[in-house]
């Protein structure tokens, strides 16, 4: 089984650099025509099944690939966005100065950090790896499509590839990227990781 991985198109809230958590941002217009480059960029896939975050953006970005392949979406909320709880919608510089023990905690040991009133990146992994591995029992043949979120997918290919969470920051996935990994038993292989080409114009 082929996994692709997507994450979803830009909100306004991606390009105004601001923290994105749970809150049901939609697609702008640069972002619509992102996930339209996505679907065109995997139209020669096979593609089975596809599985979305409920979040707007996430679900826009699934339904667009979907109108291509004819295929229906099944949404899980284990997919959403790390709850960023109290941070939601602040500019990243404002974290330093509003939480500044949670940013001094987030910056040397992330894994250890909880988001105010919200989750810590353990958590989001284990739900998230849940609705992976849940994908996988559904003993899918061709390939399956995530469109999914920065956090989640993340910590999802930090579990494919043996990476401690620790070690998040190695990884890098731009908005409307596409990563393929590959299930073959108990051994996984990461195809090709954050590619952007179906974007350049």
């Amino acid at each position: 089984m082929q996994l692709i991985l997507i994450r979803h198109g830009q909100t306004d809230w991606n390009k105004e650099y601001r923290v994105q958590g749970q809150s049901n941002l939609s697609l702008n217009e640069s972002g619509i025509v992102q996930a339209e480059a996505i679907a065109q960029a995997l139209k020669n896939e096979k593609v089975e099944a596809i599985y979305s975050s409920p979040l707007s953006r996430s679900l826009e970005t699934a339904q667009t690939v979907s109108e291509l392949h004819q295929v229906e979406i099944t949404t899980l909320t284990e997919l959403q966005e790390m709850d960023v709880g109290e941070t939601d919608g602040l500019y990243y510089p404002d974290l330093k100065t509003k939480y500044p023990d949670f940013f001094r905690l987030w910056t040397v040991d992330a894994p250890s950090a909880r988001f105010p009133g919200g989750e810590s990146l353990p958590e989001l992994q284990e739900r998230c790896w849940g609705a992976i591995l849940g994908i996988i029992s559904r003993n899918h043949t061709d390939t399956v499509v995530v469109t999914s979120h920065f956090f989640a997918l993340l910590t999802i290919l930090c579990k494919v590839l043996g990476l401690r969470l620790s070690d998040f920051r190695k990884l890098n996935i731009s908005v409307a990227s596409i990563s393929k990994v590959e299930f073959n038993g108990s051994n996984t292989k990461l195809v090709y990781f954050n590619e952007t080409c179906h974007l350049e114009t």
